[in-house]
């Protein structure tokens, strides 16, 4: 039996992206101002220092080579999002792939970090951010992804009590993961 599967285009998806973290940032900004208040926000916003960025990166790294792994040796079937991630990045110019992936890391670091897990601490956090990727849900491997990824993010937040590690960090994992898979399209399409 044949699943139906509503397509939708890459314009559509890419529209909602931009709509969804619209909402996200301005859920963060509200929550953050109205239910932590003005000086827990800008505290949210500190700067570490150097070292926070070195982990932060270390972290990045270790999650990106991870996924890349997984990617590579593991079957397709586990991993496949109906092709999402593909119609969202493959024929973006790098620019805006930055850009989007820069909007995605500090809306949802500010919601998921500063504001949930600020309120709920970092497994309900990371399980909220979990459960709101849909498209992985019946997916065992990308749960548990997701979850870890998530968790890891909010140690960084909790050990350095500042957003920026854990956003410098989502943006590396987004921006290198979508150039891979940007790179693995463009090899698969000169395969063809």
């Amino acid at each position: 039996m044949k699943e139906d599967r509503l397509e939708v285009d890459e314009a559509t998806l890419r529209l909602n992206l931009w709509l969804t973290q619209g909402i996200v940032i301005g859920v963060a900004a509200a929550g953050s101002l109205f239910v932590l208040g003005w000086d827990a926000t800008l505290s949210l916003f500190s700067l570490p220092g150097w070292n926070a960025v070195l982990w932060a990166v270390f972290v990045a790294a270790g999650i990106i080579i991870a996924s890349i792994v997984m990617d590579r040796y593991l079957p397709k079937r586990w991993q496949d999002d109906d092709s999402i991630n593909e119609k969202v990045f493959g024929a973006m110019l790098p620019s805006t792939t930055v850009l989007v992936c820069m909007v995605v890391g500090v809306g949802e670091e500010w919601l998921f970090r500063g504001v949930i897990q600020s309120l709920a601490g970092n497994f309900w956090s990371s399980l909220i951010f979990t459960l709101i990727h849909v498209r992985y849900l019946k997916k065992p491997l990308m749960i548990i992804s997701v979850f870890g990824t998530s968790l890891i993010l909010g140690l960084l937040f909790s050990h350095y009590q500042s957003l920026w590690p854990s956003i410098v960090a989502h943006i590396l994992i987004d921006v290198m993961l979508a150039f891979y898979l940007q790179k693995t399209i463009k090899k698969k399409g000169e395969e063809e």
